[in-house]
């Protein structure tokens, strides 16, 4: 039964990641492990605007140069899916088409989950993501340049950067959710 379930998980995934190309798979779980890391290291880090080099720790440390790793990765994964997917698909709402994304709420509030499409609620809220993570990976590699070089906007930029990352937390639960929901009902059609 044990490996029944499991096996059934593993489906599950691969039905949610059916969608993307592998190497695009492989890259959605590069950029998502580190993501993770990185927010696992900031809960560590006790870093602001007065913290001078000789105070920061191996933690801190770990989670500055691993933004900078992340900075590479974010990047290139961001103009992957651009290349598979138009900026009107992500970001349908630039050029003011609210359309799908309006019959997307709708169906939400219908209870029912709406498949992923261009232009939709999943499309923009992945795109708003991939802003945010670039928002987060610039302003802290930023934040580290004006820090190393003891630049006096150093602290604007380390508060740009925890506010960007609340939106990459806040992003992280709600893509979360929706992708288990989006399980579960395949778990239930099977």
């Amino acid at each position: 039964m044990t490996h029944h379930v499991g096996g059934k998980t593993l489906k599950g995934l691969s039905f949610l990641f059916s969608q993307l190309p592998k190497s695009e798979k492989w890259l959605h779980m590069l950029t998502m492990t580190w993501v993770l890391f990185q927010l696992g290291t900031s809960f560590g880090m006790h870093v602001h605007a007065d913290t001078t080099e000789v105070q920061l720790t191996w933690i801190d440390k770990s989670h500055m140069y691993g933004g900078l790793g992340l900075l590479v990765v974010a990047t290139l994964f961001f103009l992957i899916v651009l290349n598979r997917r138009s900026m009107a698909d992500l970001y349908p709402w630039v050029s003011g088409d609210f359309e799908s994304i309006k019959e997307d709420i709708g169906s939400l509030f219908k209870w029912h989950l709406p498949e992923p499409r261009a232009g939709g609620l999943a499309a923009t809220v992945e795109g708003l993501g991939l802003l945010a993570l670039l928002l987060a990976v610039f302003t802290g590699t930023l934040w580290f340049g004006f820090f190393t070089f003891g630049s006096a906007i150093a602290p604007d930029f380390l508060s740009i950067h925890k506010t960007a990352v609340g939106a990459i937390e806040a992003y992280i639960y709600g893509h979360g959710l929706f992708a288990l929901l989006h399980l579960l009902t395949w778990w239930q059609s099977k």
